[in-house]
């Protein structure tokens, strides 16, 4: 009897279906592959932010909501409400109403505020009010949001979240920090035509956002970087630019003719610009990340484009295509660490930046296919694979950060909004797609019996399960296998020996393990066996 045996599961999401590095497979979801121990088990799941019933102190200006029209569905109603200081606040409250229409409910206020926004919608859980595009985190220790309908949010330390204010102008389309040489350090943003900025810390209500210009190119993505303690700014055609002076020019560089600015990041005190070709928004670059290497996803087919100025050779793809936002990238680890500077020089000459493992907030793909994938290495004694970390399957991925080891996303999913951290104290449903093994070579008149499948495992925690499916010949869905007892999962607490039975006939076999941990604790596979005559 032969054994097919799969013993090395860290080789990431091979570029082909039957071949691949030492440890690579087909597919992943939510797969822990970079630890110290070259074992199978699940990665972390996410969490969702923001809830309403998480928000302790939503408006600086208190304003409860008495609703006079409960019923027996809870609609929770997010609102602005303009009180005399001119300030603009949120206003959170779990108030029940009758209607799922997008219209504010009619309430008690004993702060006498005037409701200016709609309510939330029906099933709305959280105070989030349109897709968050761009994150920045601030030197004031907190992240703020900065969404497609204007709103602009604030993340404290502790993850909870407050709407701060709403941009009249609509659609934000680009947003950093900004210092300035008379000392003071901004918050700048962009939506179609209009500059902004906000002092950091400044006014607590924001009544002292100031308009820097009017004048931007209306263009679909205004994306900000800060190079040198200066601004600057996608903006059509052209580079728009706030020196660190706070001067402005809407002109600092104009393009090659018929390419439109959408990404730009700092790379050695310079700015790297991706452009797409106008008339073909969908072929260009969308978003560039300097890690081990400098890359960039191009088009909305997939792929992963060396960013070194040098090699035009692609580097990877995403199994079934997708592509990211401007803000869609980031480095699991980014942070500005080594600064080289010549004695006499107004400013350092590099720096370098550590952050190694890139993470990219893919949509648009085939269906079980969208989610955060990485792709790098931890260590240099890693092999540089691509892994689907976070498998989240939504209409839009706006952004990715990492915020103090935490890894946040914001998404959009029909009509609702959200983001979403990775949560410390969970692990997710995994599953683990094996190459295409095909039979050896043997006479036409022999057939291949695939007999049964033995996992050999760590102690399988109390409550967690592991379930092999099974498909031969590169044909339909997997099939579920049985064990030798007739169950559709392995879950005997403590077990170390799972044992499937299959007995069919194929020549080309592949395998599917689903991981099902019970909390933070994942069932750990160190070996499978399959036995095939």
């Amino acid at each position: 009897m032969s054994v097919y045996e799969i013993k090395n599961w860290s080789g990431g999401i091979s570029s082909f279906s039957d071949r691949g590095i030492v440890g690579s497979f087909k597919m992943g979801r939510n797969l822990d592959i970079r630890k110290d121990v070259d074992s199978l088990t699940a990665g972390q799941a996410l969490l969702e932010e923001g809830l309403l019933s998480d928000i302790y102190s939503p408006s600086s200006s208190i304003s409860p909501s008495a609703s006079l029209s409960p019923s027996s569905s809870a609609s929770p109603s997010v609102s602005f409400s303009n009180s005399s200081s001119a300030s603009l606040s949120p206003s959170a409250s779990a108030s029940k109403s009758a209607s799922n229409s997008a219209s504010p409910s009619a309430s008690a206020s004993p702060s006498g505020s005037i409701s200016a926004s709609p309510s939330a919608s029906a099933g709305m859980n959280n105070l989030f009010q349109d897709l968050i595009l761009f994150f920045v985190k601030c030197s004031d220790g907190n992240t703020y949001g900065f969404g497609n309908q204007g709103y602009i949010y604030r993340r404290l330390s502790d993850a909870f979240w407050k709407i701060v204010y709403k941009d009249p102008n609509g659609k934000i389309k680009g947003a950093v920090e900004k210092p300035s040489n008379g000392g003071k350090t901004y918050l700048q943003w962009a939506t179609n035509n209009h500059l902004m900025r906000k002092e950091i810390s400044g006014n607590q209500n924001w009544t002292d956002v100031t308009i820097i210009n009017s004048n931007l190119t209306g263009a679909d993505w205004h994306t900000m970087v800060q190079v040198g303690g200066a601004n600057m700014i996608c903006n059509g055609s052209w580079l728009a630019m706030v020196g660190y002076d706070d001067s402005y020019t809407n002109e600092a560089l104009n393009l090659v003719p018929g390419n439109i600015s959408k990404t730009i990041i700092e790379r050695g005190g310079r700015s790297i610009i991706g452009t797409f070709k106008a008339g073909y928004p969908t072929k260009g670059i969308n978003a560039m990340i300097d890690a081990e290497y400098p890359l960039s996803q191009v088009g909305d087919d997939g792929d992963i484009i060396f960013a070194n100025m040098s090699d035009t050779m692609p580097a990877k793809k995403f199994p079934k295509g997708g592509s990211i936002n401007p803000n869609g990238v980031t480095n699991e680890v980014d942070q500005a660490e080594f600064f080289e500077w010549e004695q006499g020089a107004l400013s350092w000459i590099d720096k370098q930046t550590v952050g190694n493992l890139s993470l990219w907030g893919v949509f648009g793909a085939d269906s079980t296919y969208n989610g955060v994938y990485s792709y790098g290495r931890k260590n240099k004694d890693q092999p540089f694979t691509m892994n689907l970390e976070y498998n989240l399957e939504v209409d839009e991925i706006g952004a990715v950060t990492n915020i103090d080891g935490t890894t946040i996303m914001s998404y959009r999913n029909g009509s609702l909004y959200g983001v979403k951290a990775v949560d410390p104290d969970n692990k997710a449903v995994a599953e683990y797609e094996s190459l295409e093994f095909k039979a050896p070579i043997k006479k036409p008149v022999n057939i291949t019996i695939w007999n049964t499948v033995e996992l050999f495992m760590k102690a399988l925690p109390s409550g967690s399960s592991v379930e092999l499916w099974y498909r031969f010949n590169k044909t339909g869905s997997f099939v579920r296998a049985y064990t030798a007892e007739g169950s559709t999962s392995f879950s005997t607490a403590n077990g170390k020996k799972a044992v499937f039975r299959i007995v069919e006939e194929g020549e080309i076999y592949e395998e599917k393990i689903i991981l099902r941990p019970i909390g933070n604790l994942s069932p750990e596979i160190y070996r499978s066996r399959t036995y095939f005559t």
